[in-house]
């Protein structure tokens, strides 16, 4: 797990945590967009122009924002994570709770294990979440039975 830098920069933060939101769950709206980062919808709008103006992100005609030509050539697929994400949830969360550790969704690209979702439990020692990170497949416990032949 990786700590927050001493010194972190909020628009950075903001900024790259929506570019990860578009990735992962694709098109939203300016308030969508301000409410999933907690931010007023003045300011929402402000990161979402500063990611059209460096091609991380692009606004279609039904005014939502989409990842841009960056964000789509970073990506290894065209997956409807969000989709996938929001049907995932809910079964996350009944792990969760019933065994009251840590679960994440995990889509495998190759060899690399993208980390899609995840709900934290509520001990004090966890795993947090990793949502938007990628790892070698063979580093992962989700990856190394993805990449485990069929019996």
């Amino acid at each position: 797990m990786k700590n927050k830098p001493q010194y972190a920069i909020e628009s950075v933060d903001n900024a790259l945590h929506l570019a990860q939101l578009l990735l992962l769950e694709g098109p939203m709206r300016v308030s969508d967009a301000a409410s999933r980062l907690g931010v007023s919808v003045s300011t929402a709008h402000r990161l979402l122009a500063m990611l059209v103006y460096r091609d991380f992100a692009e606004q279609d005609a039904d005014k939502r924002y989409r990842p841009g030509a960056v964000l789509r050539s970073a990506a290894s697929s065209d997956l409807p994570l969000s989709e996938l994400r929001q049907m995932a949830i809910p079964h996350l969360q009944r792990l969760v709770d019933r065994v009251n550790e840590s679960a994440n969704l995990l889509v495998l690209t190759g060899n690399v294990a993208r980390f899609v979702h995840t709900v934290e439990c509520t001990q004090l020692l966890r795993v947090g979440d990793r949502a938007g990170k990628s790892l070698p497949a063979h580093l992962t416990s989700a990856g190394k039975a993805m990449l485990t032949p069929p019996l």
